[in-house]
Parts: structure tokens; C-alpha cells; sequence
């Protein structure tokens, strides 16, 4: 696996640690169509319970590792009760792509030996991260802000992004694309950066074509080539996406988020986020993410 992806995605995967801690669930912890901004991991220590994401079920048992990528449809279910121990995470690079766009991932394995220990010190180092309620719609507004602005000391920064990274490790099963497919998203790097650090802007795709340097048409032809995706279709997508994080991370209004995602009018706002979530913005909202 290692050969056909460029050491450089890799290198630029950046981690960032948003929740971690332990819990033990009742037969409250049943929840349906719930969709994350961020992706969860979690390993059992002792209980029943089921997780299904994406319409695939997979009953929880101790010992197994368990992981619900971001923004995909997930229900959960405890049986009696459910002790783990749970990390909530993102992963993306510069470009704003994330390492599912690289990566095929299993949504379990077998927890090894020392995986427990690594849950342990990951807690240890980071015990403000703990979450106070374990309804996957709560998201701990200020807790969460607190978290995407404060750095840990260097030391354990960097202990934290290197047992994300080992934990992340376990779920990879192999590359999602074959060599040539990753060579087309590289040389479409700059577009991605471009997109991600304008996606609170009017985005032409003139532009993105000038970056690429390719006509318009070859470019939109690349484009779709490379990520399945028309231009404009993607910057929507990566501008819901942001607007799914701002609603449930944030008491901005619906203005601001359509103003910071790069909408230029509410109406037109409300619509692709509908057409993207099959959700409205206040629904949403209202619902913690459950549409």
C-alpha cells in the first residue's frame, strides 16, 4: 500500500484531537440518522451494542475497533449497556481533501493488545477533552471551540498526533485509488488548496482552470475525471460542509454561515444545503445533525 501512495499525502495528514474519553452507555444511547462533521472511533471494553453507518450493521463487541468516518449516515444502539472508550477527531489535508478520498477503511477490526493503552494515554494527556454527555447530537459547543483553538504543550501535541495516527492506521485496508488517479489529484493541487482557502468566496472556475492551466472545458473534463464530480458540484459540497460544521459547532445566524461558506444569498443557500443534507439549515440545526 505504501508504494502506490505518494509519501507526501501522508506527511500532510493533519489530525486534529476533538473529544476523547471513556463512557458507559444504558439503552438510552439509541440513536437514528445521525451524520457527524468529524469522524468517530471507539473501542469496546465490555457491553453489546450496534452501529450503522451507511445502512451496514455491525454489532459492537469488546475487543473491536470501530470507526464512522465524517458525514456518513450512521445509527447507533446500546442492547443493556456499553462501557468504550471513544475519540472524535477530523483528518484533512492543506487541500482540504481527507484521507477517504485516498484510502479504503474498514469499519472494524481487532483491537491489539496494547490498543487499550494507547486509549489510556491518549485520555491521560488530554482530560479536557472529555465529553459530559454521550448523545452523539450533542456537540459541546464552547468545549468544542476550545478545542480548535488551544494547543496542547508541544510534547504532548505531538504524543497525541502520533497515537492518532497509529489508531487511525488499523482501520486502512488500501489504497481507494490506483497510481494514476493519485497522480491526477496531485496535479490538481493547487486547485484543491485554492478551493479550500477561498471556500468562503465566490469561487470561478475559470480561475481553478488557470491554476491547472488548462482550458475551461479540459479542466472541467479533468475535474470530473479525477473526483467524480463536476467543479461547481464539489465547491458545493466542501461549501455545505462547512456550514454543516458551523450550525452544530456555533451560535452563529443563518445569514453569518451562509456569508462564511461563501454564499452570496440565503435563498440560494437554503437550497443546495437541501439538495446536499435533505435537511434544512434550522432542522439540522435543531436536530444536532439528525436528518
Amino acid at each position: 500500500m505504501e508504494n502506490n501512495i505518494p509519501s507526501i499525502l501522508i506527511d500532510e495528514l493533519q489530525l486534529k484531537l476533538l473529544n476523547t474519553g471513556t463512557a458507559e452507555l444504558g439503552p438510552e444511547w439509541t440513536y437514528s440518522n445521525i451524520v457527524s462533521p468529524f469522524t468517530r472511533i471507539y473501542l469496546i471494553t465490555s457491553g453489546e451494542g450496534y452501529i450503522m453507518p451507511n445502512n451496514v450493521m455491525y454489532k459492537l463487541k469488546p475487543g473491536m475497533l470501530y470507526i464512522i468516518p465524517s458525514f456518513v449516515l450512521c445509527n447507533y444502539h446500546c442492547v443493556d449497556s456499553l462501557s468504550q472508550y471513544y475519540i472524535h477527531l477530523t483528518n484533512q489535508f492543506p487541500t482540504g481533501l481527507n484521507i477517504y478520498d485516498f484510502l479504503s477503511f474498514t469499519h472494524k477490526v481487532q483491537a491489539q493488545s496494547f490498543d487499550i493503552e494507547l486509549f489510556k494515554r491518549l485520555s491521560e494527556i488530554n482530560k479536557h477533552s472529555a465529553l459530559k454527555f454521550s448523545d452523539p447530537k450533542t456537540y459541546e459547543k464552547e468545549q468544542w471551540q476550545s478545542s480548535l483553538s488551544t494547543s496542547l504543550e508541544n510534547k504532548a501535541h505531538l504524543e497525541t498526533i502520533g497515537i492518532l495516527k497509529q489508531i487511525l492506521s488499523r482501520f486502512i485496508t488500501g489504497p481507494k485509488t490506483n497510481a494514476k488517479d493519485i497522480q491526477q489529484f496531485s496535479n490538481l493541487r493547487k486547485v484543491f488548496q485554492h478551493i479550500n482557502t477561498h471556500i468562503d468566496s465566490n469561487i470561478k472556475i475559470e480561475t481553478l482552470a488557470e491554476l491547472a492551466c488548462y482550458s475551461y472545458d479540459h479542466f472541467t473534463r479533468i475535474f470530473k475525471k479525477t473526483t467524480g464530480m463536476l467543479p461547481l458540484n464539489y465547491i458545493n459540497m466542501k461549501k455545505i460542509e462547512k456550514a454543516q460544521i458551523l450550525l452544530l459547532t456555533t451560535n452563529l445566524t443563518h445569514t453569518e454561515i451562509c456569508e462564511k461558506a461563501g454564499f452570496n444569498n440565503l435563498p440560494y443557500f437554503y437550497r443546495v444545503f437541501q439538495k446536499y443534507t435533505g435537511s434544512t439549515p434550522a432542522t439540522y440545526r435543531r436536530m444536532g445533525g439528525l436528518v
